[in-house]
């Protein structure tokens, strides 16, 4: 069976991709592209995401986790806390939330249907209710090689 560092090795690199937000209902929100790089380094993963909305400067977040297990992924900082889990080898379940906004907790779905297509299912709530659903569909760039920080 396939561990999570298994997994999250075979897909480092980049990804570009579209987020679309709607509403509990399905009613389009906002919808712009994105660039995610990822890389592993031993028992530290980075993700850098860049945001491209229309009409405003590029957004781009980083964030750092680490394997506590081959299994069990930690993000922990002092603005963002999460854990990521591998199910069935191909599905990733990805629970967080932001410490500057407190009632709000976020579960993803990531599926790898391919090494080179994901898709990623986001569900928004706040103070306990479902407030916005987010898909992301990504396509890994050939050759694409993340920028190295720490």
């Amino acid at each position: 069976m396939t561990s999570l560092r298994e997994r999250l090795g075979s897909v480092t690199g980049v990804w570009e991709g579209v987020y679309t937000h709607l509403t509990p209902a399905g009613a389009v929100l906002e919808t712009y592209g994105s660039r995610q790089e990822t890389r592993l380094e031993g028992d530290h993963w980075y993700e850098r995401i860049i945001y491209r909305r229309p009409e405003t400067e590029p957004q781009m977040l980083d964030f750092r986790a680490r394997f506590d297990s081959d299994d069990d992924l930690v993000f922990g900082s002092a603005d963002f806390q999460g854990r990521a889990r591998l199910v069935d080898g191909r599905f990733l379940l990805f629970t967080y939330r932001w410490t500057a906004e407190p009632g709000v907790e976020v579960v993803e779905l990531i599926t790898f249907a391919r090494d080179d297509y994901k898709s990623r299912l986001w569900k928004t709530f706040r103070d306990g209710r479902l407030e916005q659903v987010t898909v992301v569909e990504e396509h890994r760039v050939p050759g694409g090689v993340p920028e190295v920080w720490h």
